[in-house]
């Protein structure tokens, strides 16, 4: 069982050391990079399944941006002297699992894929969002440079809107 304290305690109360906070920074690193790593996989699956052009343009397009992301965090673990440790992105194999299934398996017409697609891309879109936005609060507490996340983060903001915007005229 875990340790609980004896009181409730406060944010305020909850001290962290250096070495816990950049074991929890490398940790989420590994877990965005190999998330990002396996992703790319799924983009190129959806890119042979989607239907509207305008949705496989800008799939491509996430994949590219995808392989920068991916880069980007490279010159990361250069800066910070660490490289990449393989860990389990379980959730998000489930959750693509899941979404080929939905979008595959199910019998859906070209129209309902593509819309089911979107909702998942949107879905992944957010998730990195949260990733990004850990990091760079972590990031800051260790003293690291936060700014090197500006982009992969705003990347995957510009993302989230695209298909925001490809699901809006899709379905209206």
């Amino acid at each position: 069982m875990a340790d609980t304290p004896e009181a409730a305690l406060t944010p305020k109360d909850v001290k962290f050391e250096d070495d816990l906070l950049k074991k929890m920074f490398l940790e989420h690193l590994n877990s965005i990079y190999f998330g990002k790593q396996h992703l790319l996989d799924f983009f190129g699956e959806i890119a042979i399944i989607a239907s509207l052009q305008q949705l496989k343009l800008a799939i491509e397009e996430l994949k590219t941006d995808t392989n920068n992301q991916i880069l980007q965090m490279d010159a990361i673990y250069l800066s910070i002297h660490k490289g990449p440790e393989k860990t389990s992105v379980l959730g998000m194999k489930a959750m693509t699992l899941e979404a080929y299934l939905s979008v595959i398996k199910s019998g859906k017409t070209p129209l309902e894929r593509d819309v089911f697609i979107l909702f998942y891309l949107q879905i992944i879109e957010g998730i990195e969002i949260t990733y990004f936005k850990v990091l760079k609060n972590l990031a800051k507490a260790i003293g690291y440079s936060n700014t090197f996340l500006d982009q992969p983060f705003d990347i995957a903001v510009e993302n989230k809107i695209l298909f925001e915007a490809i699901y809006k005229e899709y379905i209206s």
